[in-house]
Order: structure tokens, then C-alpha cells, then sequence
């Protein structure tokens, strides 16, 4: 580990001030925004009454008990020191449970309190205000016990945690690792970059960074600091001595396209066809005439600065936002576990390595009439559902490019020829014709778009003489 991001006051900030102004201090508002806010992680070392009355335990609890009114997430975390880095499925449980989860070691994640909360509502509004920030605010608690936490992840928003009761130790990034990115990420257990909701198949070459643990910076939060990390830094916290309770207010980018379409949307929605959708014989023609359209309209909107300054700020008012994953690990897992549970029991899962899953579901979808049983996009894996009882098809990108070896499979089907021609249309060229097995089958082979041996077969008919 190398360098340090922490100040420490040497005192309560000056009376007078602020919320934020408390928030930041030693640092001034002016320099934060220079040399921190968007660009490095900051550790500032306070006193112990710097959030007294903002919130405690008995708060937690209140927030809890209004889970199912308010539709509040509470969910657990695996993660413990000395795990070898990769994170774990975060999973959603009810309320009701929090005391026994505790009991056994654990982190709990309340997301949003600040929809219980009048204190940290107002709070996250002046901080938001005090900022200048234009994106939505949102505020998690954490309660972990000891040596529980969250293992290495980065989030898509500038997350500034509080430190309420106990002590929590982080490592941090000295910088980000990606720069504003497009959605929050974790490192599996092999040290591989996943992003919540991505499939492998679909990230950039900027999306998936090195990632050198060595350089992470250690930081010990104590009752009253405050750690500011920007967008896309990597970090890892565990509860130290004791148990460790938290907030976390989130600063989630403002989507500007989202902004600008907002803006130009009632003057291109008075024109029929910006309403009726696209369902004529030339749908490119249709679309190039739209864009045309909203260029114009963007012009327009450049041009007329009045107006363009009083519909700015009232769409600010409703601070539209990105949607972005808020959880730090594979929390889609639990929804695939779920989701596979009615294919439980007795099955054969026939696995094949494809390029794209999502794609390759798709594909699956259109020859035989798959749907998708689970999907876990984070480790590009799709289970589909087939034509017999008790099978299915695990399409999965972890061994890109490897065609199957061995066994084959092998699909049953009504009309070879009807087959032949799904195949063709999808991406699949298949000129030998059928094998005949006199009174017993014809037999067509075929490779899926990533390579692999299929085969399909019609039966013959039973009234049929060998």
C-alpha cells in the first residue's frame, strides 16, 4: 500500500457553517470541488460529535420496520475478512430477519433511508444543493459485525460515507479505476473484473481495467470521519473491533441525453408521427427522418437560451438519473437461483461455450422455442429452457471460442425441413441432407453460430416398415 488520503482536523469545524461546510471540514468547499470531488478519494478524520442526532441504531430499526410501506430493500452480505477478494451474491431478506442474521455475523444494507428519514433526507438535499451536484441522491445504512463488510467493487456514483458507531477498515484505490463508469462492478474470486447486469461479451476494452490490489490505500473510519470516493474507485471495508453502523449518500451522474430528450420531448410529441411509433415498409427511411428531427429540435433548444434556461430548471426539479445497479457484488444471483427454482429436481443441464449468451438465448429462442430459465449476466451465463421435461441448456461465455467435444446433442423435432429452414434463416447454412436410419430416424447435423455439434432428428413413422 502507498501514499495516504487522509486529513485530519484538528478540531469541531468553526460554528456558523454549513452542513456541508462541517461535512468537508478542514477542507474548503472550493478546494474539495478542485482537487477531489470527480477526481480522488478523501479521507477526512473528524470528531466524535460531528453526526451526533443524525441517526443511530433505533433509527436503523424504524427504517426497517417500514420496509414493505415504503418498498425498502434490505439485504445481507457474505463477505468476511480474509476472503481472497472475489464478492459475494448479496441477498434480499425480510426485515423480520435482520436480528437473526446479526446474531450469526453479517453486513445488512437499508437502501433508501432517506425515504424514512426526514434528518438524512434533508441532509442529502443540502448536500446536494451545496454541491451543485444535478443528479439524485440517495442514502444506504450499514450495520456490520465484526470483520463483515463488503469485499473489492467500485460503484457508478460518487459514494460519501459517515461513519456513525464503531469502526470500519477500508482499502481504497488512490484513483479510479474506470472513470465515470456505465455501471457498478466487482472482481469475482479470480481477480476478473464483472459488472452488475453485463455480460462479459458486452464491455469495452476500457471497462475492463488492470486492477493491482498492492496499491490500495488502507483507511480506518472512526465515529465522525468521512470518506469520499469518486465514481468507479475500487474499495473494500470491513467492520473493525466491533460492530460498525454507517450511512452512505450516493451522488448518481445526471443522464444528460435523458435531460436533453426531456426537454425537446413535448414540441416533437405534438407531431403524429413522434407518437405513432415506427410500423411502415421502410423503417430505416422513418428513423433517419426522426433523428433529423431531433437534431433540429436540439438546435433549437441551443439557440433560445431563455427558455432553454427556464425548462432546464424545471426538469432539474425532478433530477433525472441514470438507472444504475446499487449493489457492490453479483446481487442478481439470488433473482437466477429463484427464478431456476421450478426447474429444480431431477434435470440434465446440457452446458454449451458461446460467445454471447444473451445472444445465444436469443438464438435458441427463435429455433426451438427456448426461454430463458436464469440468467447471471455479470458471468455471462444464460440457462434456457427446452423441448423436453427435466432438460435444459446452460449457454455460458467463461470458456469463450471452445466448440464442445464428446457427447453431442441431439433434439428430437417434428419437420427436419422446417428445422433446415430456422436454421438457415438464423445464421446457420445447412446443405447436407439428412441421414436416414431406414425406419428408425433422419438425422441432421448442424453446428450453433459459436461452433458447436448439434444434431436434430425426426422420428419415423411408427406405422413405418424397416
Amino acid at each position: 500500500m502507498t501514499g495516504s488520503v487522509t486529513l485530519t482536523a484538528s478540531g469541531p469545524a468553526p460554528a456558523g457553517g454549513s452542513a456541508l461546510d462541517e461535512l468537508l471540514y478542514p477542507v474548503g468547499l472550493e478546494e474539495f470541488r478542485a482537487h477531489y470531488w470527480h477526481r480522488r478519494p478523501i479521507h477526512l478524520s473528524g470528531w466524535s460529535g460531528r453526526f451526533a442526532g443524525l441517526f443511530d441504531r433505533e433509527a436503523l430499526a424504524r427504517v426497517i420496520r417500514r420496509q414493505r410501506e415504503l418498498r425498502i430493500s434490505v439485504r445481507v452480505s457474505g463477505d468476511h475478512e480474509g476472503d481472497d477478494g472475489g464478492a459475494a451474491a448479496h441477498v434480499l431478506i425480510d426485515g423480520d430477519d435482520v436480528v437473526d442474521r446479526l446474531r450469526s455475523g453479517t453486513s445488512v444494507c437499508v437502501d433508501p433511508v432517506d425515504r424514512a428519514d426526514a434528518r438524512v433526507a434533508a441532509l442529502a438535499q443540502e448536500l446536494r444543493a451545496g454541491l451543485g451536484h444535478l443528479g439524485p441522491v440517495s442514502v444506504k445504512a450499514y450495520l456490520s459485525t465484526p470483520g463483515f463488510g463488503f469485499n473489492t467493487h467500485f460503484d457508478a456514483q460518487v459514494v460519501t460515507t459517515v461513519q456513525i458507531e464503531g469502526c470500519k477498515r477500508w482499502r481504497v484505490s488512490p484513483e479510479p479505476g474506470v472513470a465515470f463508469p456505465a455501471a457498478n462492478a466487482f472482481l469475482d474470486g479470480t481477480g476478473t473484473v464483472r459488472y452488475n447486469g453485463r455480460t462479459p461479451a458486452s464491455l469495452a476494452p476500457w471497462e475492463r481495467p488492470a486492477v493491482n490490489r498492492d496499491s490500495f490505500v488502507e483507511v480506518l473510519l472512526q465515529p465522525g470521519d468521512v470518506l469520499c470516493l469518486p465514481a468507479g474507485t475500487w474499495h473494500e471495508a470491513k467492520a473493525s473491533g466491533g460492530d460498525s453502523l454507517a450511512l452512505n449518500f450516493s451522488f448518481a451522474p445526471l443522464d444528460i441525453p435523458e435531460l436533453l430528450f426531456e426537454l425537446v420531448r413535448p414540441a416533437l410529441q405534438e407531431h403524429t408521427a413522434w407518437r405513432s411509433g415506427m410500423s411502415g415498409p421502410q423503417p430505416l427511411a422513418e428513423l433517419a427522418s426522426r433523428a433529423t428531427e431531433l437534431a433540429t429540435a436540439l438546435r433549437q433548444l441551443a439557440a433560445d437560451s431563455d427558455v432553454t434556461t427556464q425548462r432546464l430548471a424545471e426538469a432539474l426539479t425532478r433530477a433525472p438519473g441514470r438507472s444504475i445497479g446499487t449493489q457492490p457484488a453479483a446481487a442478481g444471483h439470488a433473482d437466477a437461483v429463484a427464478a431456476s427454482a421450478v426447474h429444480a429436481g431431477q434435470r440434465l443441464q446440457c452446458v454449451l461455450a458461446v460467445r454471447d449468451a444473451q445472444e445465444a438465448a436469443r438464438w435458441w429462442g427463435r429455433i426451438l422455442g427456448s426461454q430463458v430459465v436464469s440468467s447471471i449476466p455479470e458471468f455471462g451465463w444464460v440457462e434456457v429452457s427446452t423441448t423436453v421435461p427435466g432438460v435444459t441448456l446452460g449457454l455460458t461465455e467463461l470458456t469463450t471460442g471452445a466448440a464442445n467435444r464428446g457427447a453431442v446433442l441431439d433434439f428430437e423435432v417434428g419437420d427436419l425441413e422446417d428445422l433446415r429452414a430456422r436454421l438457415n434463416s438464423h445464421g446457420v447454412t445447412v446443405t447436407d441432407p439428412p441421414t436416414e436410419i431406414a425406419g428408425v430416424a433422419r438425422v441432421l447435423s448442424a453446428h450453433d453460430p459459436d461452433g458447436n455439434r448439434l444434431m436434430f432428428f425426426e422420428p419415423a413413422d411408427e406405422g413405418a416398415t424397416p
